[in-house]
């Protein structure tokens, strides 16, 4: 009889802890992100002061090396996501709805989501794990010393890399989204390439083409932010940087989905 008390309270202790845990970061995010934006404005009032060298740098690595798999899977989730809707609006006889679906979508919704998830995994990861390691040798310590500018030196450029490339890479990801749709359409359904895209273009409007891209610069300062922010945190140890990388795609993943899940309403609002 004694467990479950026991047992009851073990538990409103873990859910209190995770919840104050939960709280604090959040706190610690927001605050670091007024930071990074007052770095960002700082930088754009004063252009010379930044190492355009280390954003150009940044732009090559988490763009042209990301731009493979993200058109891999732009074209992967088109072709699911019409094979799906052919199935589904099939029983229906409404099969003509397809294109409609796929494009506006993938443009709206799964393009910047995908893009945003699978730089979140590479590009938040590797600048936590870089920050971590330049903390856990003393290499931030010795340029703080030395009198240089932490966030316009180390982490200016990684946003500005972060929120040029994203938009790029969203818009690559819905081409191969489309692409994706019609590679099956044109197999299931009787409709010819030109009829998908003359349809394509139809639906898509500018609106939705603007909502993606809209989402796609907030998630690139939600992943670049969380990927710095857990690199300057980590532990001065290998576990540490490790445990860093982890918490930084964590946390990148979760704030892009609620962020979404946000903008998605008050753009329905809006329209």
């Amino acid at each position: 009889m004694s467990e479950a008390p026991s047992s009851l309270s073990l538990l409103c202790i873990q859910v209190a802890d995770n919840a104050a845990r939960i709280a604090s970061e959040c706190c610690a995010y927001c605050t670091f992100s007024r930071k990074m934006g007052g770095a960002v404005l700082d930088a754009l009032r004063h252009p010379r002061r930044i190492s355009w060298r280390s954003v150009a740098y940044y732009m090559d690595s988490c763009g042209s090396d990301a731009m493979p798999i993200i058109s891999l899977l732009g074209f992967l989730i088109g072709v699911i996501l019409a094979f799906q809707a052919i199935v589904q609006l099939g029983r229906f006889g409404v099969e003509g709805y397809v294109v409609n679906l796929v494009g506006t979508v993938i443009s709206t919704e799964l393009a910047p989501l995908v893009t945003a998830i699978v730089l979140a995994g590479r590009t938040g990861s590797n600048f936590a794990a870089e920050l971590g390691s330049m903390k856990g040798s003393e290499e931030i310590d010795a340029l703080v010393t030395m009198g240089f500018d932490v966030r316009r030196f180390l982490l200016t450029p990684k946003l500005l890399a972060m929120i040029v490339i994203t938009p790029g890479l969203t818009i690559i990801c819905d081409v191969c989204g489309i692409f994706g749709g019609m590679a099956i359409v044109c197999n299931m359904v009787n409709t010819s390439a030109a009829e998908y895209m003359g349809r394509t273009f139809e639906v898509i409007q500018p609106v939705d083409l603007a909502q993606g891209i809209v989402k796609s610069f907030v998630f690139a300062a939600i992943v670049a932010t969380v990927g710095c922010m857990k690199g300057l945190n980590a532990e001065r140890d290998a576990q540490g940087v490790g445990r860093s990388a982890t918490s930084a795609v964590v946390t990148s993943i979760f704030l892009i989905v609620v962020t979404d899940a946000i903008m998605t309403a008050l753009f329905s609002t809006i329209s």
